[in-house]
């Protein structure tokens, strides 16, 4: 855990136009009235939190969804002037948005960068139109060259795009292409996301009645490895398993949820860490709202982290990042010597070459990073 070091801030707006198919994030269809409840009740949920972290310092704010890009015009201001005016930041502070290109337009990038934001996740996904409507995604291949247009003729400093593998009917010359497409552009940053179907979404439902057929595990290792090995060559590093960057512009904030750093997250059904306590708001925005309305925390659960669980989470995390697990300190905080716990384990994977000791750090190698969950789950 990294003690001391500046707190990160989410806030989720929950609004959609429409779901997509894949998509089992909380999220509500959009009208301007319920945008101005929420962003009503995200003022007063600030307002009862914030006296909390006095002597605080955040140096990320991430706004996630859900698609922020579509709340109305003035929405994303009004809310950026609320949390400057109440938490204290740092002067280097990292603010991100997410986009759906479909609607991002010229207007929200000018308010955007007045708001303060200097970082933009668009959500691209693919480049190819049959397959973003096969599976629900309303944006076209215009939306996303547009998106773009606007972001390079501004010469805007910080893009992140989000990749995502393994999309039923999903081809490895388009999965190559969208990459292609993204180190053109000059992002500084891609996301690449394996697809998790997961139970009650409309993509499970077709492939469950045979109308999509899942793609296989094998492939989408090897596209993966396809693009970890375009990205290298482009001098993009791959400082976690989904995540891969121009030097210096890794995610400060998604850096956060993997070494341990407190962050605090507002809004439904947003996630907090802080010193050792999990807990999660509402997710239903009617409860939510009424909370807020009513002065009331808007928490759903909270517990506090046993040291059993800080130790899978510390192996957990620290895997999934280039940086690997700190040996020492793992051994100072949990008073275990995983060489000597989990020898055999360890053992079997180094001879495999699956697992690697650098440094005083122990590492999946990277062969092995997309699928380190087994490796993962050996040593837990």
């Amino acid at each position: 855990m990294v003690k001391n070091k500046p707190m990160g801030l989410y806030v989720h707006i929950p609004f959609c136009s429409k779901k997509c198919d894949y998509c089992d994030f909380v999220s509500y269809s959009m009208n301007k009235k319920a945008q101005q409840q929420y962003l009503d009740a995200l003022f007063s949920e600030i307002d009862l939190v914030k006296r909390q972290y006095i002597g605080k310092t955040f140096d990320s704010i991430y706004i996630g969804g859900g698609t922020p890009s579509i709340v109305y015009e003035g929405f994303i201001a009004g809310l950026a002037r609320k949390l400057f005016s109440s938490f204290h930041f740092a002067e280097k502070t990292e603010f991100t948005i997410e986009i759906n290109p479909a609607s991002f337009t010229k207007e929200k990038f000018f308010e955007y960068v007045q708001a303060g934001i200097n970082r933009i996740s668009v959500g691209v996904q693919c480049l190819d139109s049959k397959l973003l409507a096969l599976h629900g995604r309303l944006q076209s291949l215009e939306n996303i060259k547009g998106t773009f247009d606007i972001l390079r003729n501004s010469q805007f400093p910080n893009v992140n795009g989000d990749l995502m593998i393994g999309l039923p009917g999903q081809t490895r010359s388009s999965v190559l292409k969208t990459v292609k497409f993204l180190i053109k552009n000059k992002v500084k940053h891609i996301s690449t996301y394996g697809l998790q179907v997961e139970k009650g979404t409309m993509t499970f439902d077709k492939i469950r009645r045979g109308k999509f057929k899942s793609i296989p595990d094998k492939k989408t290792v090897s596209w993966y490895n396809k693009i970890y090995k375009l990205l290298k060559k482009n001098d993009y590093i791959r400082y976690e398993i989904s995540n891969f960057a121009k030097p210096g512009f890794e995610s400060k904030h998604n850096s956060k949820y993997w070494d341990e750093t407190n962050y605090l997250g507002l809004g439904v059904p947003s996630h907090s860490f802080v010193d050792g306590y999990r807990f999660y708001n509402t997710k239903r925005l009617d409860t939510y709202i009424d909370a807020m309305n009513d002065g009331k925390s808007a928490v759903y659960s909270k517990e506090y982290l046993s040291k059993a669980n800080r130790r899978t989470e510390r192996i957990m995390l620290s895997l999934r990042t280039i940086r690997g697990l700190d040996l020492e300190q793992f051994e100072q905080d949990f008073n275990e010597n995983l060489l000597v716990s989990r020898k055999d384990q360890i053992d079997l994977l180094i001879s495999k070459n699956m697992l690697k000791i650098e440094d005083g750090y122990l590492k999946v190698t990277d062969k092995h990073f997309y699928v380190s969950n087994s490796i993962i789950v050996s040593l837990i």
